[in-house]
C-alpha cells in the first residue's frame, strides 16, 4: 500500500484554503482567522493588518493571523457559533451582536447613550465592562481580545433630507438583525429592514430599502455616495467593536502568546480608532465634493423619541451601570 505524506508548509496552505478547520490542524494550534464585514480600505481593516504584523513579529511566527474583509468568511453570527465550538476564528463585532450572550452588551450601541468616543472609551476601560466580558467568556465561551476598535458615529444616509423623526416616516432603513438596532430605527421614525451590510448597495439601488444608518467610513467604503444624496449627522450611536474569539481556542496558547494577542489588540485598536475619526472627517468632505449634502441638525427631537428604548429592551439596569462610570 502506498503511503502519502504532506509537509507542514503544505498543510498550512491547505488550512488557509479551509479557514474554519480546528486550530490544532493549522500551524501548530496557533493560527487565527479574523473576519470583518468592512472593506479593505476601511481604517479598521488597515489597523487589523498592523495588528497581524505586530502579533506575528512579537510571537516570532508562533501565531499566524489571516484576515478576511467584506464578510467573505461568512456571516458574523455563524462565525461566532464556530468560535463557541472552539474554532480558530475571530470576529469583529459590536454589542448588538453580543447581546445574545450578555444582554447588558446591548446598551453599548443603544441610541444616544454615549455622547462621544472619549466617553465610550472610558466605559470600555472600566471594571463594569470587564465584568461583562468575563460573563461572556464563562457563559458562552467567547471573549474579546480587546473591545476598543471604534468605527465612528452612525448617521442617517437617505435620499430625502431628514430634519426630524417625522421625516423618516415610511422610510425603509437597513438594520442589523438585532433588537437594539431595530428599536433604534423605529424610535428615530424609520421602518427597520434587517439586511446584511454586504447587500446594502444593491438593496438601495433596487429599492429593497430606501436608506441606511452607518458611520462615514462604512458609507464611503460601500460607495453609497453614488446612489444616495443626504447624510444627516444624528450621531445616534457611537459604534465600538472588538475582536471576539473562542475562549477555548485562546486557552490552548501559551500565557505569553495570549498576552501578546491581547496587548496588540488593545494597542492597535486605539490607533485604528484615532485613524477612523480622522478618516471619517476627510471622507465626509470628499462625499460632499461628490455631491452629497452633509447636514447637521438639532438632535434633541431624536433623543426625546428614543428615551424609552433602554427600558423597553430591559436595559435600565445596564444603563445605570454605564452612567455610574461616565457621569
Amino acid at each position: 500500500m502506498r503511503k502519502w505524506t504532506i509537509s507542514s508548509s503544505r498543510l498550512a496552505k491547505l488550512c488557509c484554503a479551509i479557514p474554519l478547520l480546528s486550530a490544532s490542524a493549522c500551524w501548530g494550534a496557533e493560527s487565527l482567522n479574523v473576519s470583518t464585514s468592512l472593506s479593505p480600505d476601511d481604517p479598521i481593516y488597515k489597523g487589523l493588518k498592523d495588528f497581524k504584523k505586530s502579533v506575528e513579529e512579537r510571537s516570532k511566527g508562533d501565531i499566524k493571523i489571516k484576515l478576511f474583509s467584506s464578510g467573505q468568511l461568512g456571516a458574523d453570527n455563524e462565525l461566532l457559533q464556530h468560535a463557541q465550538a472552539g474554532s480558530n476564528v475571530g470576529v469583529v463585532v459590536d454589542g448588538a451582536r453580543l447581546a445574545q450572550f450578555v444582554p447588558e452588551m446591548a446598551i453599548i450601541p443603544a441610541p444616544f447613550v454615549f455622547k462621544d468616543y472619549a466617553t465610550l472609551k472610558t466605559f470600555i476601560n472600566s471594571p463594569v465592562f470587564a465584568q461583562w466580558n468575563n460573563k461572556m467568556a464563562s457563559e458562552s465561551g467567547l471573549t474579546a481580545l480587546s473591545f476598543n476598535w471604534y468605527q465612528g458615529a452612525r448617521m442617517l444616509v437617505t435620499q430625502k433630507p431628514v430634519v426630524t423623526p417625522a421625516d423618516l416616516n415610511g422610510i425603509r432603513v437597513r438594520a442589523l438583525e438585532a433588537p437594539v438596532t431595530i428599536e433604534t430605527i423605529k424610535c428615530m421614525g424609520g421602518s427597520p429592514t434587517p439586511l446584511s451590510w454586504s447587500e446594502i448597495y444593491s438593496s438601495i439601488q433596487t429599492g429593497v430599502v430606501d436608506a441606511a444608518e452607518a458611520q462615514p467610513t462604512a458609507v464611503y467604503g460601500s460607495k453609497l455616495y453614488e446612489i444616495t444624496k443626504n447624510i444627516t449627522k444624528t450621531n445616534h450611536i457611537h459604534l465600538m467593536t472588538g475582536i471576539v474569539v473562542s475562549q477555548k481556542w485562546l486557552s490552548t496558547l501559551s500565557p505569553e502568546n495570549q498576552a501578546i494577542l491581547k496587548e496588540e489588540a488593545a494597542k492597535h485598536g486605539d490607533l485604528a480608532s484615532e485613524n477612523t475619526i480622522a478618516a471619517g472627517e476627510t471622507m465626509l468632505k470628499d462625499m460632499a465634493d461628490k455631491g452629497m449634502t452633509i447636514a447637521t441638525v438639532d438632535v434633541k427631537p431624536f433623543i426625546d423619541s428614543c428615551q424609552y428604548v433602554p427600558e423597553k429592551l430591559g436595559l435600565s439596569e445596564a444603563k445605570k451601570q454605564v452612567e455610574s462610570v461616565i457621569n
